[in-house]
């Protein structure tokens, strides 16, 4: 695996291993720092948050115990009224108290009459002057309601500071005192407290304090809004570094919302188009005044209450309705089922709703047209058999919200129902869920969305119930005393656009989606928190719990505040942001740590300068070493003793390498020396040519290199390792050679292979010779007196058989050229046959008998010469060329031939293409010899030099084809020297050696072919190399003189 590209400088290794030492070092520390801070953040948030808890829980038990103290001190100034009357004293006393008491909304009094007479704060919380449209100048509102001629009215006056009226009005009213829950249940013991309801003044939420005045008739109240505590809650969350994101809740045990810190997304809000309305009608509704309409506490998410705020489809309906109408509408909340039952039938109430239409009470008014289509449910624990009528409980416990009016007809039709009556519907699923109901019923949607927001598991639903026997009316109506009241409605219900009712549905009816936020859910949002209210052990400590994804600190502890029994105060922190400040400390820390570990890098750079120089100069002294360039060396030396040592061992072992080195070369030399030698030895037709050439090719190649002409400026021996590469390309030009079959080499006559088979021609021709006598000396016997034609005749044929022979044997010795005529009488001499009376196939080396052919029978009558097919040589393997080795030479189809006639018949020379083709085929070995050796780097080029002294500038050579642009001045110089050697060699036994003159101008005419270089040619002769080369091998008869001026 090459692992080169993960290699670092030294310098950048120790600066490195310093800095990691640094970094993890800083690391631990830092760690160790985020740890313990996390520790006292953790601990600290503890303390804080027990402390924010504490703080919501005594400010919102101080404002409790200031509107109860309030309440109790003002009810023992029984002087502050007189018979139903307040006097401008007592507002002012009032409006003091509410100076003084910032939080408190309202004071005002009740009166046996039903009138009522209010004070309010209008800077109790941040909303109200907005909700009740006060000016910026107005500081208290006084509202007074009474009786005048049979008609209430109510007063609204709008007072300064020093209670001086700006602006006031009047209108009619149906507000009496006497009706309200503060009033009918103040006692002269103590100080009664509401549940949370919907202020009719204000139209928001809050809690009513009250008691009866000593002494008197009426009853004192002080009032406070949900919204002041719910400020209060938030203020104090968001004045804490950290909490600003936390969620705040107060809720019940099952996880009733009574309030949040935060409100959900307010659903976008649409344009209401008034409806036109007739004269009569126009006139009806200004003549109603305000129209109360019931609300309940907990009838999610049809008609509920969050903290006294209207919520649900019905109220969001009756809103839309009431706008289309132009009619102002008021709520009554606060109070159950029954009781709101009571308020209506006693005329205090207008309009009640959601109602289902049954015959227990088809005769408290008239009913509208539905406004919501409630498909009946059963509720049981999952498991239990399915459900699709009242009649399968027969026998079983059914829970039913108290006061229910479907309660009485199940009561009546299905008398084997055992009712449990709860007080909720949560109740009904939980007493289902428990065991103590075998089933539950309510409508569909209700059941559902209550399972889902109080995260109810364990239940099945089984919807479709028939309850046609109940005569029971599932969609739900308004029903109103006044006919006209309800014909209204029905208007402008028939009247609702589909985006309206899309917008109904969306908002109230589709709580799958998730669409519901904290605002519309009369519930927690997180099963997490109904858990822990449960779990006694966790109250008062911080759990770290993971809800949607996002991890939060969460607290929770139980709260006085509350309509419930149990009521709990809820904190979740995120602990993102909770730890932000620690953590914000930690980024400090590792900011500050990095700046002075990069400041100090710089330093560590120059510490290790002293290291990085003295490791740099063994670099350089090995590179040095690595390129031989041991005569370049340079002492050196350092402080540090390690290095020293390391510069006076790469000094020795510089030496011991260059000593190595030059003992390896002079080995390879030798090596390389005897093989030319051996090649030399090896045949008499090559003899000292392996020798001869690279003394040549080395005189040329130095005087190439120390000429500046154009041709020769790129090319210089300037360094002792090109000449070495050169010197042994040109010792090694030959080496194939030594692969190559001596017969083939040392061949001098065409019949020659292992040995001359013209003395096996010759034989035949004796055959013959002997047989012509033989016929010669029958026929004469025969014939005795024609013995001296006989004679005549024998002598002709002698005669012509020696010519034959003679002429074979010439052919046999090769030549310039065979012309037609000669190649003629070749094929004629051959016709001639002999009889063969031995066999063939006898005495045959293994290799040859797997070239016999069919035995023949004897005597066999074959040609005096012949092309058999033994004499065809078959190549065991088709010859391949590796590509990178760029071969490109035509192979003949047979290793060898054989034939008589077919070496007889070569045109020139004594080799057949066969026969040539293994001769060429040495420069090819040597090839494949060189291109295995591992040559070092910087004799890379001794295979291609050694390779193309057989190559032409136009392209016609051998083994590659390659071009003049192909060809370097080394290899140029290689090839004039290999012929020139050949041409002036004295030492070959086929040929005589030519005169200079005459190899000079056989090589000028070769330069004329483009076989060789012009410009070395022109060299060799300029330089004079020819001659030395000529003093030093040629003896003195063959050196004669030479005009070079022709050629140059």
């Amino acid at each position: 695996m090459d692992l080169s590209f993960k290699r670092l400088t030294f310098r950048v290794t120790l600066v490195g291993l310093c800095s990691l030492i640094a970094i993890v070092t800083s690391l631990v520390a830092i760690s160790l720092q985020y740890y313990f801070s996390k520790q006292i953040t953790v601990n600290a948030s503890q303390q804080l948050t027990h402390q924010i808890a504490q703080q919501i829980e005594q400010s919102i038990d101080k404002m409790d115990q200031t509107a109860s103290s309030t309440v109790s001190i003002l009810a023992q100034h029984s002087d502050l009224v007189s018979e139903y009357q307040v006097g401008r004293k007592t507002d002012r006393f009032l409006a003091d108290v509410l100076l003084e008491f910032n939080d408190l909304y309202a004071i005002y009094y009740g009166f046996e009459n039903g009138d009522f007479y209010e004070i309010i704060n209008l800077e109790a919380n941040s909303t109200i002057r907005q909700q009740l449209n006060a000016a910026f100048e107005d500081r208290f509102i006084r509202i007074h309601i009474f009786s005048e001629q049979g008609q209430r009215w109510k007063k609204t006056d709008f007072l300064d500071e020093q209670l001086r009226l700006r602006h006031s009005h009047i209108e009619p009213s149906s507000y009496d005192a006497r009706k309200r829950p503060w009033f009918t249940n103040a006692s002269s013991d103590a100080v009664f407290k509401t549940k949370p309801y919907f202020f009719q003044h204000l139209k928001a939420t809050g809690k009513t304090y009250s008691r009866v005045v000593d002494g008197a008739t009426s009853i004192i109240a002080v009032d406070l809004t949900l919204a002041t505590i719910t400020e209060q809650l938030a203020d104090t969350l968001d004045g804490i570094e950290g909490y600003a994101s936390s969620e705040g809740y107060i809720y019940g045990e099952n996880g009733d919302l009574i309030l949040a810190n935060k409100q959900g997304a307010a659903n976008d809000a649409f344009e209401v188009t008034p409806l036109a309305l007739s004269p009569e009608q126009v006139k009806f509704r200004d003549s109603l005044g305000t129209v109360m309409i019931s609300n309940e506490n907990d009838w999610a998410p049809i008609d509920f209450a969050i903290s006294g705020e209207p919520k649900g489809f019905t109220p969001e309906l009756f809103k839309i309705l009431a706008e289309k109408l132009r009619l102002p509408i008021a709520f009554v909340n606060g109070y159950s089922w029954s009781e709101l039952v009571e308020l209506y039938l006693d005329g205090v109430i207008d309009v009640l709703q959601p109602i289902h239409r049954t015959a227990n009470n088809i005769d408290w008014g008239i009913y509208s047209d539905p406004l919501l289509h409630m498909p009946m449910a059963i509720v049981t624990q999952s498991g239990a058999p399915v459900v699709s009528s009242l009649e399968q409980l027969n026998g079983k416990r059914l829970a039913v919200p108290r006061g229910w009016s479907i309660l009485r007809s199940i009561e009546q039709s299905y008398p084997d129902i055992e009712l449990v009556v709860v007080d909720s519907l949560i109740a009904s699923l939980n007493a289902v869920k428990s065991g103590l109901a075998d089933a539950a019923i309510d409508s569909e949607l209700i059941t559902t969305y209550t399972a889902k927001m109080y995260f109810l598991d364990g239940l099945a639903f089984h919807p479709g119930v028939d309850v046609s026997e109940l005569d029971f009316d599932t969609n739900l109506r308004l029903v109103s005393a006044d006919k006209r009241l309800t014909d209204l409605f029905n208007y402008a219900l028939t009247n609702l656009d589909d985006a309206e009712h899309a917008y109904l549905n969306n908002k109230w009816l589709a709580f799958d989606n998730g669409s519901a936020s904290v605002e519309e859910s009369s519930t927690v949002p997180y099963q997490e928190l109904i858990t822990l209210a449960k779990e006694e052990q966790y109250h008062g400590y911080l759990r770290t719990e993971t809800i949607a994804g996002k991890d939060f600190l969460l607290f929770v502890t139980p709260t006085s505040l509350g309509p419930f029994e149990r009521n709990y105060l809820a904190l979740m922190l995120p602990v993102a942001d909770v730890y932000a400040e620690g953590l914000s400390h930690v980024k400090k820390s590792i900011t500050i740590t990095l700046i002075i570990l990069a400041l100090l890098l710089p330093l560590t750079w120059l510490v290790a300068s002293p290291i990085v120089r003295a490791m740099r100069s063994l670099s350089v002294e090995n590179e040095k070493i690595r390129n031989r360039q041991y005569d370049q060396l340079a002492p050196r030396s350092s402080f540090i003793v390690d290095i020293d040592e390391v510069f006076v061992s790469l000094n020795d072992m510089a030496l011991s390498i260059q000593d190595y080195q030059r003992k390896q070369a002079e080995l390879l030399d030798s090596f390389v020396e005897l093989i030319a030698q051996a090649i030399d030895d090896k045949s008499p037709y090559t003899a000292g040519h392996c020798n001869r050439v690279p003394e040549l090719g080395l005189m040329l190649a130095a005087v190439a290199s120390e000429d500046n002409t154009e041709h020769f400026k790129s090319f210089a021996l300037d360094t002792e390792d090109k000449r070495r590469e050169f010197k042994l390309a040109a010792w090694l030009h030959d080496c194939g050679k030594v692969i190559t079959p001596e017969h083939i080499v040392d061949k001098g006559s065409k019949l020659e292979c292992i040995y001359n088979r013209i003395h096996e021609v010759r034989m035949r021709f004796e055959v013959i010779w002997r047989d012509l006598e033989i016929d010669f000396l029958k026929q004469a016997a025969e014939q005795p007196g024609q013995r001296a034609e006989l004679l005549q005749s024998l002598n002709q044929q002698r005669e012509q058989l020696q010519s034959d022979f003679e002429f074979v044997a010439a052919c046999n010795q090769g030549g310039e050229f065979m012309a037609d005529d000669k190649l003629a009488k070749l094929e004629q001499i051959s016709n001639r046959t002999w009889q063969r009376h031995f066999s063939d196939q006898l005495g045959l080396s293994p290799l040859e008998e797997l070239s016999v052919g069919e035995r023949q029978s004897l005597p066999v009558t074959e040609n005096l010469l012949m092309d058999k097919d033994s004499h065809i040589v078959h190549r065991a393997a088709p010859i391949q060329y590796p590509p990178h080795l760029g071969i490109n030479v035509d192979i003949p189809e047979y290793k060898a031939n054989l034939g008589e006639l077919y070496n007889l018949k070569v045109g020139r020379g004594t080799l057949t293409p066969e026969d040539r083709f293994i001769i060429n085929e040495h420069i090819i070995g040597t090839i494949k010899m060189l291109d295995s050796m591992p040559f070092p780097e910087e004799m890379a080029n001794v295979p291609r030099y050694a390779s193309t002294h057989h190559e032409t500038l136009k392209g016609t050579g051998y083994p590659r084809k390659l071009s003049a642009e192909q060809l370097s001045i080394p290899e140029r110089i290689l090839v004039l020297a290999d012929i020139f050697e050949a041409l002036t060699a004295s030492d070959r036994p086929y040929k005589k050696a030519k005169p200079l003159s005459v190899a000079i101008d056989i090589l000028h005419k070769m330069c004329l072919d483009q076989h060789v270089d012009i410009e070395v040619f022109r060299l060799f002769l300029s330089s004079g190399v020819y001659l030395q080369y000529a003093q030093r091998f040629l003896p003195t008869s063959q050196i004669d003189e030479v005009d070079i001026k022709k050629y140059l």
